[in-house]
């Protein structure tokens, strides 16, 4: 299922993780040291995946009057 760090899988894979674990912070019954371990944990997911959206955003091109460019977002979009 994994592809790598950056594969399209291992992105869906990293964002399902995160998710089960703002669930059972939102949850509210954890021991304290789990709970840090658990945000710590999606801290780091959080990040892994912001840095995948990052790097497909600067990679993504658009075909503007015929030319490739480089994908320019919007004003908002950033």
């Amino acid at each position: 299922m994994s592809e790598d760090k950056d594969g399209k899988d291992g992105f869906e894979a990293r964002m399902a993780k995160l998710r089960e674990i703002v669930e059972k912070l939102e949850g509210g019954d954890l021991p304290l040291e789990e709970g840090v371990t658990l945000f710590r944990e999606g801290v780091a997911l959080a990040r892994s995946c912001r840095e995948s959206l990052d790097k497909a955003r600067n990679e993504v091109t658009i075909l503007a009057d015929g030319v490739l460019r480089e994908f320019e977002p919007e004003d908002g979009d950033a």
